[in-house]
């Protein structure tokens, strides 16, 4: 039933029975669904709105009142209304809240403790039906990640949960508890997920709530012991998880990762290349099911950043795929790195959200307890190898072999978790470093740093998810992308390392990395160089894992050479580097440039990276990371097939923020502009 249908059944009066005047409701419900927090109630009182809300009761339109008056500051008049219908709201309606919850959704601050408690007690009601309840749950968690005080009264329900309830019910619990756990741990919790794990319903959840617990415990371990004990616990959990409902595809995928990683820590010489491909087919499973639908991402909730996750499950399988051949005992210790700095980068992702101050200002990721040093490390003696091998025959390393061996070691020692024998409290990469010729460890050092630096801007920016998510989105609109599996993989990898570029060149001071200088660099006459960008790009993707699939100034290809190359199986797609002078709106410059980055893709995948170092001066400002990234479909010569072109605006001739001044203020503008 739509609002037309239900309006001429609804009071139309503008005057209550006490004489005052009123805000009809058809006014009230026109005003607040068009004009939302904005909207003026008049002389409305509460029940006057609460009428307004009960006459959508059971439509869809009842959440979207609901969204409005739930961030109206008016709470005199609101409160009572939201508390009304949290009450008396049907399952439809409650899963419409809590996901516009989940997307970030905000209760005015004087109203949020009163409305979580409300959905904290539906949900503890047992009478209700199991979808109200399990719905009433996840909108009280979302409220709980930012008011304490509920969160410990949530988790109180939770522990006091018994098996005899609705087992449809204890399902969605479980999986409830888990989040909750993940970020704030609590045993009482883990045991109850241990007797969810003995109900039917509720099984597969529970068991593969506590595999996400023991793999954390794994990762986090200090001794071979402790990692091998956890690991082996959390395999148990997952293989149970998949035996208790064998659409756990998820289990299964985490369950082959701890099979590596097991006989890793034993030392038992299994078939890598058929571990390898188990882990490749579940992950294309999974990674099917991550894609994302047509809602919007609930970034708010601790229920996971699924593209983010997504895209880590496609690294993953695409790093192990470089390994695959390889039987060496250096080739498992590289798949054991692959798998638990991925896995690292998955969990935090599948349990990680994004919480707004209480005005709804500044942003604030809240990740899962979990120790990240080790990825950290993993990553920069990746980089350290790579930097080795590029230098081995230059003549400054004399004893590369030697070095190349530590860090080896220094690898196998990190994965296996054994002490380091570097000094306490010291990074093994450091040690290594210092072997170095003097002259050459600021570099590799600073390559290290960049590369810590764009995995922090990765797991801090809601920005970085939001562009991510529009791109992925966008491109499926493009044949070759929706239609192949392996390609769509294959190019969100791509773009999740461009983006991360991206953003760590918007954040890095030339006093951090002294190679971003380029982008301040604001001489007329001696303006920086498309050649500077194509540097720093590449120094940048040789210190990635994308350094093993990426050739610069690769030939044969469209009849020409471009400036990179992405190579992997029978995929291949290109970043085409420019520099623009004028000021060029996003689709001047696809329209300039595109050509060029399209005819690259003539036999093969039809997008690719146009990348462009802007030269206009805005001031020595730059424009806001979400206009920076665009896409645009274009055709070329006359042919069928629509080509996507990803555009990433660099922005040169900036100034610090401390040197900006009220000159570099606009007016609002469109993101073409």
């Amino acid at each position: 039933m739509s609002l037309a249908t239900i309006r001429p059944t609804l009071k139309t009066n503008d005057s209550s029975s006490d004489g005052r005047e009123t805000v009809s409701t058809n006014a009230l419900l026109d005003g607040l669904l068009s004009a939302g927090a904005r909207f003026d109630f008049g002389n409305s009182s509460p029940d006057d709105v609460a009428l307004a809300l009960s006459a959508l009761a059971g439509e869809v339109e009842e959440a979207q009142l609901f969204a409005a008056l739930a961030s109206h500051p008016r709470t005199d008049l609101t409160e009572k209304a939201l508390l009304a219908a949290i009450h008396a709201t049907d399952v439809l309606a409650m899963m419409e809240i809590a996901s516009w919850l989940g997307r970030g959704g905000l209760i005015a601050p004087s109203s949020r403790k009163a409305v979580g408690e409300a959905f904290r007690k539906r949900a503890a009601n047992a009478s209700d039906h199991y979808g109200v309840r399990a719905q009433a749950l996840k909108a009280a968690m979302i409220l709980a990640q930012s008011e304490a005080g509920l969160r410990l009264r949530l988790q109180a329900d939770l522990i006091s949960l018994e098996a005899t309830d609705d087992g449809n019910y204890l399902r969605h619990a479980a999986r409830i508890a888990g989040a909750i756990h993940a970020h704030a741990p609590l045993e009482e919790l883990r045991e109850l997920l241990t007797r969810l794990a003995n109900v039917k319903e509720a099984m597969d959840e529970a068991l593969f709530e506590l595999g996400l617990d023991a793999l954390r415990a794994g990762m986090e371990a200090t001794t071979p012991e402790a990692a091998l004990s956890e690991f082996r616990q959390a395999q148990a959990f997952f293989e149970r998880a998949e035996q208790a409902s064998e659409s756990r595809v998820d289990a299964k995928l985490y369950r082959s990762c701890l099979d590596v990683l097991v006989d890793f820590h034993t030392g038992q010489d299994g078939d890598l290349t058929t571990y390898v491909e188990a882990i490749q087919q579940a992950a294309f499973e999974y990674t099917a099911y991550l894609m994302r639908s047509d809602r919007d991402a609930e970034t708010g909730s601790w229920l996971s950043v699924k593209d983010c996750e997504r895209v880590h499950w496609s690294s993953l399988a695409l790093r192990l795929e470089s390994l695959a051949g390889k039987l060496s005992h250096s080739a498992w210790i590289s798949v054991a790195a692959a798998l638990e700095d991925e896995l690292l980068s998955i969990y935090t992702a599948s349990r990680s959200m994004f919480r707004r101050s209480t005005a709804g200002g500044l942003e604030e990721l809240l990740r899962p307890r979990i120790v990240g040093s080790m990825q950290k490390e993993l990553r920069s003696l990746d980089i350290l190898e790579l930097w080795i091998a590029e230098n081995s025959s230059s003549g400054l390393l004399p004893d590369a072999d030697a070095l190349r061996e530590l860090v080896v070691h220094a690898r196998e020692d990190l994965v296996a978790h054994r002490p380091s024998g570097a000094v306490v409290g010291s990074s093994p990469t450091a040690a290594i470093i210092e072997r170095l010729p003097a002259s050459e460890q600021a570099t590799i050092v600073a390559r290290i740093e960049a590369d810590a630096l764009s995995i922090l801007n990765e797991t801090v920016s809601r920005s970085f998810i939001e562009v991510l998510e529009a791109a992925t989105n966008g491109l499926m609109e493009n044949g070759d992308y929706a239609k192949h599996e392996d390609a769509r993989r294959f190019f969100d990898v791509v773009l999740l390392h461009t983006t991360r570029f991206l953003v760590a060149r918007h954040d890095l001071s030339v006093a951090t990395f002294p190679l971003v200088a380029y982008l301040f660099n604001r001489s007329t006459d001696n303006p920086p160089l498309e050649a500077d960008l194509q540097h720093d790009f590449v120094n940048f993707l040789m210190g990635s894992t994308l350094a093993q699939i990426c050739t610069p100034e690769a030939r044969d290809l469209g009849g020409g050479r471009v400036d990179v190359l992405f190579t992997f199986r029978w995929m291949k797609t290109t970043a085409e580097l420019k520099r623009s002078l004028p000021k060029r709106s996003s689709d001047q410059l696809v329209d300039e440039y595109g050509p060029q980055a399209i005819a690259y893709q003539s036999t093969n995948v039809s997008f690719a990276i146009l990348m462009v170092l802007d030269l206009f001066d805005r001031m020595g400002a730059q424009p806001d990371i979400r206009d920076q990234i665009s896409l645009h479909h274009r055709t070329l010569a006359d042919s069928s097939v629509q080509k996507t072109v990803v555009l990433f605006r660099v922005q040169g001739k900036r100034h610090t923020p401390s040197d900006l001044g009220k000159s570099a203020l606009t007016a609002p503008k469109s993101k073409s502009a």
